[in-house]
């Protein structure tokens, strides 16, 4: 079972929505995604850059722009292995480089050296004669690396969007000559949820604008921060949508020799949506630093050489496929696990396998989460001892619950949704019992939700209502794809396509009129709820919950509900 309600959130002042042009059911979409004011509203309808706040607000972003431009000498970057950090390290890159200045860069590796800059670079950078080192999407918790680099004489920018380390109350700081990090206490910058990406192609834009030359700032650099934005999950709205929405115009129409050769490896054709970068191109770039080294997406993103280009995509796509692979057949094994009644009935899920990956835990995490409705937390082997990696509900706080058994740990970090963890081999079962004893959770809790932002009858969806979801777009985080409810449908009839056999097409009947729908679903699970739903005359009866889309087959356009949950309805007798 799952638990069906219609969002109904209240605005702030009163509104008439329609003077600005909408419908009701796109008032209350609106209203459910927080914008409770007319400004909100129309700054939501109408994004523009126009809209984002000066960077010279930003807390030392000026004070790093005097530091770069007083620097003579090299300049290195360090980023990230994930998505983020190899777009923050390439938009860096290629921003200075078009300013004139020597710069290179260097990316931990994820088994070998861990998260973020180490001591041994500061060393390597000052046998290289590095006068200024910048940090992108990490720095703000690596205190011995950088106090490193001031003991050696180098300069240490910072460039991260991770919280701020803190003693109580009080902010811990590394001992960077800049730190440019909106959730510093004393950084006034009104947005605060920027990853490394846009906070990188800020500091960019502002020193090609203090030097006079922002008509000559590589325009893609925004496309790679709206990748780096949707890739790292950030909230897409206010500054990240209008970020993101201004991005992915310029991917569309980008002549970017490495983009352009990962769009063609992974086969997509027609315009790049937020789809695109979060679940083919992020991952795909992701791929280079979970399975080998960050390194080889970033010079995909550098290279002026269209042979080396394909070659580097095609390599990373199949790096992705080995990396799908590799996580279908861990996530079997774990299912495998949870056939066990004692660990299936569990309220949370800590389960190891130390066979597993480390780089593809947090995914396998994810996929159990998202099937279980349950918090997931997957250990494996690490370079020393364990390393998990969980995935959360929205039920439970995972940083906050699992910091309650920390005394198990060895390392620990995260974030209400996610975490990251280290430990001995030998504390492994103490560690889970008590997690397990404080995890706090109540079945009801495990009970899936769909929340409907607007009951709309199938017969008022329409053209102009696939139109008008356009304008919602990009979805993600804090920025859900609309979703509607319709009740008393009569389904007529069904068939099931698929090489998998998940994918099957409705024929709905509603007030006379057939409707097309398409659901994505295990056949045995929707064969099962037809016979269990069906009334004593054999007709079937549901309420869904969808969104109105157009389907396209051979140059003809359809309107096709794709149904995204269905239940037995009350209505229609």
């Amino acid at each position: 079972m799952k638990y069906w309600s219609v969002k109904n959130n209240q605005p702030k002042e009163a509104i008439d929505f329609r003077t600005l042009g909408l419908m009701e059911w796109e008032y209350r979409v609106l209203l459910n995604r927080g914008l409770d004011t007319k400004r909100a509203i129309e700054d939501y309808i109408h994004p523009s850059m126009e809209n984002i706040a000066s960077p010279i607000s930003m807390k030392d972003m000026v004070k790093a722009g005097n530091i770069l431009q007083s620097t003579k000498g090299k300049v290195r970057i360090i980023g990230d292995y994930d998505c983020d950090g190899t777009m923050s390290t390439t938009i860096l890159v290629k921003g200075l480089k078009g300013l004139g200045y020597d710069v290179d860069y260097d990316i931990p590796h994820r088994r070998k050296d861990g998260y973020g800059m180490q001591v041994d670079m500061a060393e390597r950078a000052k046998e290289d004669d590095i006068e200024l080192i910048i940090t992108c999407d990490n720095g703000i918790a690596q205190f011995q690396a950088i106090q490193r680099c001031k003991e050696l004489g180098i300069k240490v920018i910072v460039i991260d969007h991770h919280q701020v380390v803190k003693n109580e109350e009080e902010e811990i700081l590394p001992e960077a000559d800049a730190i440019i990090n909106p959730h510093q206490k004393q950084c006034r910058y009104p947005f605060k949820e920027l990853c490394g990406g846009a906070l990188s192609y800020y500091f960019i834009n502002y020193l090609y604008t203090i030097s006079g030359k922002i008509e000559e700032m590589d325009p893609d650099l925004i496309g790679f921060a709206a990748m780096a934005t949707i890739c790292d999950v950030m909230i897409l709205q206010g500054e990240n949508r209008i970020l993101t929405i201004a991005g992915l115009e310029r991917l569309n129409r980008t002549d970017h020799i490495g983009f352009n050769a990962l769009r063609d490896a992974a086969s997509i054709r027609g315009d790049i949506g937020g789809y695109h970068i979060g679940f083919i191109i992020g991952p795909t770039i992701n791929a280079a630093g979970r399975l080998e080294t960050a390194k080889d997406a970033v010079e995909l993103f550098l290279t002026d050489d269209p042979s080396f280009a394909e070659k580097t995509a095609i390599y990373l796509r199949d790096l992705n496929a080995k990396r799908q692979a590799l996580t279908v057949e861990g996530t079997k094994r774990l299912e495998a696990q949870l056939e066990s009644p004692k660990e299936r009935e569990q309220l949370l899920y800590i389960l190891k396998d130390e066979s597993i990956d480390e780089s593809i835990a947090g995914i396998i995490a994810g996929k159990l989460k998202s099937k279980f409705n349950r918090p997931c937390i997957v250990i494996t082997r690490g370079e020393k001892g364990l390393k998990g990696s969980g995935r959360s509900i929205e039920a439970y706080n995972m940083v906050e619950n699992i910091r309650k058994s920390e005394e198990y740990l060895t390392s620990f970090g995260g974030h209400a949704m996610a975490c990251g963890l280290s430990l001995n081999r030998d504390r492994f079962v103490p560690f889970k019992l008590d997690a397990l004893e404080k995890c706090g959770l109540d079945p009801r809790d495990l009970v899936p939700r769909i929340r409907l932002d607007a009951i709309v009858p199938i017969d008022k969806a329409s053209y102009e209502t696939v139109s008008r979801l356009e304008r919602f777009q990009p979805y993600g985080n804090g920025n859900p794809k609309p979703l509607f409810g319709a009740t008393g449908i009569y389904i007529r009839d069904f068939r099931i396509f698929g090489k998998n056999r998940n994918v099957i097409k409705l024929t709905l009947y509603y007030k006379g009129r057939d409707y097309d729908g398409i659901l994505f679903q295990e056949s045995d699970e929707f064969i099962a709820f037809t016979q269990n739903a069906r009334r004593p005359d054999g007709s079937l009866i549901v309420d869904i919950a969808y969104v109105p889309t157009i389907d396209t087959y051979r140059d003809k356009n359809t309107l096709q509900f794709q149904i995204e949950d269905l239940r037995q309805s009350r209505h229609g007798d």
